[in-house]
């Protein structure tokens, strides 16, 4: 199983004013401290709307609450409640201190590590959302979320933060068609809450985001298992290699790059020297509506067939999949975001118009890949496959 393609380096930082202040209601702790008024909490990526999305036959959403602790005293969060607001479907779900662990992030700390959901003082962190709503039409219309917060080591001083109302938008969700065609692509670092996409995140100009908080990289199995056959070494070897990639759909070239070369798989050591106007290799940004960007990453050399200005048509071929930039084998890096770069823009979701999701297993021996054992296939239309999950792109559309 292929466990991560891509880690892109993610540098955290706040600067002062970015953030709006959530709607606070103090309640009087115990010792008279209302720790609440020292909690700045801002919704990421557009407060006061978020955009749900559809997989596995679930409407889901992902977003961020970015704390800064600006009291003198330690603050614990110890429990963060999402529900819909009133006068829609209910939904409820609380995330106790053991989920906080994993789902938090304090900036400048390692996010390989789960994390105790403490902030000292003018530290501050980010907490990592990922409601399942059930079937798309139990999804709420709005949700509301609340912390639990307390001074560290006093209990007896909890109290509840509660952010004003939030938005859930279905038309956020853009519809494309898959890029290419075939069984067994894998979704790799696809929609999860965990996956390596959702929590790069990286600071431009003061303002941090997550461009690749809904991408995913696409990998082909073999019937072992594997992405490759052959030496795993070479390029030519991965099944995924030098396939041809058509627009999801018609638009613009906003931008591209090429002349990156290639890396040699699995080897520790880049091609280039990496930068972020690079990290994405060989590149595509196509603008496909108002403020709306489709990012086709890691693509071969000299394999392009447009530039800035050119109009596509949906389908169309521009591009052939390689290996280049942050890349450890050849796969195809897909985005939706807000602005035509993979560090300064904001991730959007996205859904493609119909596929096929495989059952699947895979055969292990000595912990290794030995068999793919495909166990039926369901057509699903305007879904966006999950993490790790398993498609076929029908031809003959």
């Amino acid at each position: 199983m292929v466990k991560s393609v891509m880690s892109w380096a993610a540098a955290l930082a706040l600067a002062a004013g970015w953030a709006s202040v959530a709607t606070a209601r103090d309640i009087p702790a115990a010792d008279g401290l209302p720790i609440t008024k020292y909690l700045q909490v801002a919704v990421r990526p557009s407060s006061p709307r978020i955009d749900e999305f559809v997989g596995d036959d679930r409407a889901h959403a992902a977003y961020e609450l970015y704390v800064t602790n600006f009291g003198d005293k330690p603050i614990r969060i110890v429990a963060v409640k999402i529900a819909a607001a009133a006068g829609g479907p209910i939904f409820s779900r609380m995330i106790d201190r053991d989920e906080l662990a994993r789902d938090f992030a304090r900036i400048g700390a390692r996010r390989e590590t789960r994390q105790t959901p403490l902030l000292g003082r003018g530290e501050s962190g980010v907490i990592f959302l990922f409601p399942d709503f059930g079937p798309p039409e139990k999804a709420p219309a709005a949700l509301i979320n609340s912390l639990d917060i307390e001074v560290e080591g006093k209990p007896d001083t909890e109290q509840r933060l509660t952010i004003a109302p939030i938005e859930v938008s279905r038309d956020g969700a853009v519809v494309i068609r898959p890029p290419f065609t075939g069984a067994n692509w894998l979704a790799a670092n696809g929609p999860s809450n965990t996956s390596a996409h959702r929590r790069t995140i990286l600071t431009v100009d003061g303002h941090p985001r997550i461009g690749q908080r809904f991408a995913i990289d696409f990998v082909r199995l073999g019937a072992d298992g594997r992405t490759y056959h052959g030496d795993p070494n070479r390029n030519a070897s991965y099944l995924a290699y030098d396939t041809p990639i058509g627009a999801v759909a018609a638009g613009t070239i906003a931008a591209t790059l090429d002349g990156v070369p290639e890396n040699t798989p699995q080897s520790p050591k880049m091609a280039v020297e990496l930068t972020l106007s690079n990290v994405g290799g060989n590149f595509i940004a196509e603008k496909i509506g108002a403020g709306r960007y489709v990012m086709y990453a890691h693509l071969k050399p000299g394999s392009l067939t447009v530039k800035p200005g050119d109009k596509v048509a949906a389908g169309q071929i521009i591009a052939r999949l390689g290996n280049t930039g942050n890349s450890s084998e050849p796969h195809l890096h897909l985005q939706v975001c807000d602005a035509p770069s993979f560090a300064a823009s904001s991730g959007i979701p996205y859904e493609f118009d119909s596929f096929r999701l495989e059952k699947y297993r895979i055969d292990r021996k000595d912990g290794q890949p030995v068999n793919l054992a495909v166990e039926g296939s369901t057509r699903v239309e305007r879904q966006t496959p999950m993490e790790d999950e398993l498609v076929d792109f029908p031809a003959g559309r």
